[in-house]
């Protein structure tokens, strides 16, 4: 067991029921919800694009020696996941040390990926996906056996954007991934937090500005913050990603 505690499920927050959960490491028993819980998240997407949804094989790939999965359980049904995955040293599409500019084997080797989060909608609004991320970032750093640590997310995915940052991650680059989807890649070191870059803002760019962000990051500037712009009201889901700004710092 890795924690457990209550929930509340349901909005608004003040009418929200109270349940117990508990969050445990998830085994291949577990992949039958965990691949039903992923089809809940695929067909809610405000945007298509926003997930790389994994095959049932991919998905057990990422139970034992090649990674693992935190999951968080609300009367035996999964409402959450975390993946963490190890990529090869010498697979260029997920070892994503590649994206990061990492060449020497032995870095690519130290290379750890967070790959899927879901979180049902019933469940949002608890923290789980930083929650998860702090347990799954804790336990990487005691196998000692990995240094660099990144993750791919969408520039529309506002929601996970705001949890990798204030999980220690920094954005580092704008590419297509995954048969074209537009990725940003984050990344942290794990053993040194920091990892020398300077966290002090200096120039902030709208999060569907890509032109913008790809400039920045050309002229070596790294993403620190996810700031939401005063005043801005959406029309619709798919819209909200334009009322948020990437701080950027170099």
């Amino acid at each position: 067991m890795i924690e457990i505690g209550t929930l509340k499920r349901g909005s608004p927050a003040s009418e929200a029921e109270e349940t117990a959960f508990e969050m445990r490491n998830l085994e291949k028993s577990d992949l039958s919800q965990i691949m039903a819980l992923q089809e809940v998240i695929l067909g809610r997407l405000s945007r298509k694009d926003l997930l790389e949804s994994f095959s049932l094989a991919f998905m057990e790939s990422h139970i034992g020696a090649r990674g693992f999965i935190i999951g968080v359980f609300v009367r035996e049904r999964l409402v959450a996941f975390r993946n963490v995955y190890f990529p090869n040293a010498n697979d260029r599409e997920w070892n994503l040390g590649y994206d990061i500019g990492l060449e020497s084997h032995a870095d690519l080797k130290q290379v750890a990926n967070l790959q899927m989060i879901c979180v049902h909608p019933d469940f949002r609004g608890n923290s789980l996906g930083w929650r998860m991320n702090v347990h799954a970032i804790d336990r990487l750093r005691r196998m000692r056996r990995f240094t660099h640590l990144c993750a791919t997310v969408s520039p529309y995915n506002y929601w996970n954007i705001r949890i990798l940052l204030k999980s220690g991650f920094t954005i580092r680059k704008l590419k297509t991934k995954y048969n074209g989807k537009l990725r940003h890649i984050v990344y942290q070191n794990l053993v040194r937090p920091s990892g020398g870059v300077d966290t002090n803002p200096h120039l902030s760019v709208r999060l569907t500005d890509i032109d913008g962000q790809r400039d920045l990051f050309r002229r070596g500037f790294v993403g620190v913050q996810l700031r939401e712009i005063a005043g801005f009201r959406p029309q619709k889901r798919s819209d909200y990603a334009d009322g948020f700004e990437v701080v950027f710092s170099g």
